[in-house]
């Protein structure tokens, strides 16, 4: 088992592009409300074994109200077959190395770093490995766990009143 990784975050790559959607459409996994056209430009990894795309991350960056800082939420999908190989752990250490090397290029848009809500069956209170650096952070009211992960780069600016 020789799995790459490709890097998609923002690149815009129709190639790359066209490749997420067949995997999506063949392995059944989006809701039937995902705005397909939104998610491919969210592509951040993609992985591989030889050149069969066997996994797929993307980010979406958003404000995360638990821990004031925008984030970028992490998706991820691995082919059924291959989901008991621990390839969603290489995806998710590899999708943040990824976003963490585009957040320190462009600090202007302040993305703090990573996180994901779990939404794999059976998972719930579970203790699982920290997988890609993800900490658990709490719950959603459906009892899906939290996780996130700061970058090394990232500063929190203080909210506390000024002193003077």
């Amino acid at each position: 088992m020789a799995i790459t990784f490709v890097d998609a975050w923002r690149k815009d790559d129709p190639q790359l592009e066209a490749e997420a959607r067949a995997f999506w459409t063949s392995h059944k996994v989006l809701p039937g409300d995902a705005d397909v056209d939104k998610r491919v430009k969210q592509l951040a990894v993609l992985a591989y074994d030889e050149n069969v795309l066997i996994g797929i991350s993307t980010i979406e960056v958003k404000f995360f109200d638990l821990l004031q800082e925008n984030f970028g939420f992490i998706r991820e999908v691995v082919a059924s077959d291959r989901r008991l190989e621990h390839i969603s752990i290489a995806l998710t250490q590899r999708t943040r190395e990824v976003v963490e090397a585009y957040a320190l290029a462009h600090l202007n848009e302040s993305i703090a770093g990573i996180a994901a809500v779990l939404q794999a069956p059976g998972i719930g209170k579970r203790a699982i490995s920290r997988g890609g650096g993800l900490v658990l952070m709490g719950y959603t009211d459906r009892n899906e766990q939290v996780r996130a992960c700061w970058f090394d780069h990232f500063r929190v600016k203080s909210r506390l009143p000024d002193a003077s």
